[in-house]
């Protein structure tokens, strides 16, 4: 799934079973050659690496202000928000929907999802409440931790390992559970 291979099960339909194309340039383009693409497409750009990694995106309003020979890596939205294909179109839906790239694990671009956002359950509003709360909890708990300072990535996900062991799950659910956040598949 991970790489947008084909897949069965009945959990899905999955965001790498619905890919659409998406425009893009290469990482050594001028603003120039964006604006040319923009003017075919007048959407936004992916901007991709060698081995299609994705590395940033730009949308015409960002070429504003900038002569056609200025790099487009020095105008680019860098590292852009992806999802995995073998996230669900319903927990796409269930996160508002949009429009979103969809990436291997090592970033290797695949397409864009477009998706409907999930129309409100009232029912779930104590969860979000619940959610909310648990959520001023743990930035409560960090800043308690780390005062004025700024964890660095390594630090922070060892506090909220320890958190989430200490709260009862298994060592190896508090990684899984990480990396899920980390790489935006977590609710």
């Amino acid at each position: 799934m991970a790489y947008g291979l084909p897949v069965e099960g009945s959990e899905g339909p999955f965001l790498g079973q619905q890919l659409s194309e998406v425009d893009t340039c290469d990482a050594g383009a001028t603003v120039g050659d964006a604006r040319k693409l923009l003017d075919s497409s007048d959407d936004t750009l992916v901007v991709v690496a060698e081995g299609g990694l994705a590395v940033g995106e730009v949308e015409g309003s960002m070429l504003d202000g900038h002569d056609d020979a200025d790099r487009l890596l020095d105008v680019m939205d860098p590292v852009p928000t992806t999802v995995r294909p073998s996230v669900t179109v319903a927990a796409l839906a269930e996160g508002g929907g949009g429009q979103r790239l969809v990436t291997t694990s090592d970033g290797r671009l695949l397409g864009v999802a477009s998706v409907e956002p999930a129309e409100h359950d009232h029912e779930h509003d104590h969860d979000h409440d619940a959610y909310d709360r648990e959520l001023a909890d743990v930035m409560g708990a960090i800043e308690e931790r780390f005062g004025e300072e700024a964890p660095s990535e390594a630090d922070l996900r060892a506090f909220l390992h320890e958190r989430l062991v200490a709260e009862g799950k298994s060592a190896e659910e508090a990684d899984r559970f990480l990396d899920d956040l980390q790489s935006g598949e977590g609710g």
